[in-house]
């Protein structure tokens, strides 16, 4: 059950055709993601990314139109790596459910303890970032695309769009308040969360009406 194209297409209109990215462009945007969790949002300049990159300003401007499309663009890069991680830890569970679960605990782990994440939310630049068009889209995506791969294995059917809401919105709970009870503080908490967010999959399906029922 590996990563199919749905999600890389969306990073694709973000970070540019993957066979047009070299490795100056990801030198850049890796050096973004240092420069972001050592300086924060605002503080972060183009100068820094440069200089962390080992390139020119004039090189970052010529690959990157703007600080906000270097941004942008670095988010959606940062955000795909990690998703591929999530899949090397967990491509290997065959039952869904379990998957599901295990997915969405590894994508907690990560909103609780990268540096980036755990930054903006010290600084209070996570509520504007949430507020991207292009990363909240991404995101929708990328967890509704999870939950129709669960959906297909497990042979069941659900609104996998308001579910996939549903998973983002605790994802950004998560984010944004993390004193907010003690439950995701730990891997086995964020798993009892996630067999409740996830019970329509383990639940009997209701029987059909009977056709003489009245």
């Amino acid at each position: 059950m590996g990563i199919t194209p749905v999600r890389s297409l969306l990073v694709g209109a973000l970070v540019g055709n993957s066979s047009d990215i070299d490795p100056t462009d990801t030198a850049i945007m890796e050096a973004t993601i240092r420069c972001l969790s050592r300086h924060g949002l605002e503080r972060t300049t183009v100068a820094d990314v440069a200089a962390e990159a080992g390139v020119g300003r004039a090189t970052v401007f010529r690959r990157f139109d703007t600080k906000e499309e270097l941004l942008s663009r670095a988010f959606a890069w940062e955000l795909d790596r990690l998703v591929r991680s999530f899949h090397d830890a967990i491509d290997d569970i065959e039952d869904p459910l379990e998957r599901a679960i295990e997915w969405i605990v590894e994508a907690v782990r990560t909103v609780r303890n990268h540096p980036v994440s755990r930054r903006f939310v010290d600084d209070g630049a996570a509520l504007p970032v949430l507020h991207d068009p292009q990363l909240t889209t991404m995101l929708l995506v990328s967890v509704r695309h999870e939950l129709e791969l669960t959906a297909t294995h497990a042979g069941v059917e659900f609104d996998t769009e308001t579910a996939a809401e549903i998973v983002s919105r605790f994802f950004a709970s998560v984010w944004l308040a993390p004193e907010l009870g003690t439950a995701t503080a730990t891997d086995d908490g964020v798993r009892r969360i996630a067999r409740i967010l996830l019970s329509f999959l383990s639940a009997p399906p209701s029987p059909s009406p009977s056709p003489d029922a009245e």
